[in-house]
């Protein structure tokens, strides 16, 4: 089980099948016992308070981000009661939450570049793609697109599974670790070259 902040609030699990099956979650109707995820999700609230020292009691939110034959990766978001923000925060987090974002990987440097000339050639998107960076990160290329529109992010999210792969990994680790190829507007400047 690997562990990853994303934010604040916000902690990334990576969990192996092999683990959830030594935990006996995929044996015949095992897997609908909701005691044995209750275990599950208390272990990693255990985990989460040692290792980062979060008070775990409080609303918890479990996202699916990923699930593949490898490993399944969730998000638990922690909601404290006490935390009340005032009127322009909360406008800040209705914007953000109406933004979306595209994060896909290439192998392979032509694809990204058919994919971009393909998303140019589409003009009525253009004006939501100035927010597009280009990464280079563990011999992978990924395109992350940044505050799109919920309808542009479908359409886009779309287009970029035929050329790519939805990345499993943050925006954030991305940033952190990943070397910047081209940040923000990198559809205009990588055609202006290819």
């Amino acid at each position: 089980m690997k562990l990853e902040r994303i934010s604040d609030n916000k902690i990334k699990f990576s969990i192996s099948v092999e683990e959830l099956e030594q935990k006996g979650l995929f044996e015949q109707d095992q897997w609908k016992d909701s005691y044995m995820w209750h275990d599950l999700f208390e272990d990693m609230l255990d985990e989460v308070q040692g290792k980062f020292g979060i008070e775990t009691q409080m609303e918890i939110t479990v996202e699916i981000e990923s699930f593949d034959e490898q490993e399944i990766c969730l998000i638990l978001t922690l909601e404290s009661e006490d935390d009340f923000s005032d009127w322009e925060e909360g406008t800040e987090m209705m914007k953000s939450m109406n933004d979306h974002d595209v994060l896909v990987y290439f192998d392979d440097f032509e694809d990204l570049l058919t994919l971009l000339k393909r998303i140019n050639k589409m003009g009525k998107l253009s004006h939501s793609l100035s927010q597009c960076s280009i990464f280079y990160y563990k011999k992978k290329y990924y395109v992350l697109i940044e505050n799109l529109l919920e309808a542009d992010s479908f359409i886009l999210e779309a287009i970029c599974a035929e050329y790519g792969q939805n990345s499993t990994i943050t925006k954030h680790v991305l940033m952190e670790y990943g070397r910047v190829v081209l940040l923000r507007d990198s559809i205009g400047k990588i055609l202006f070259y290819f």
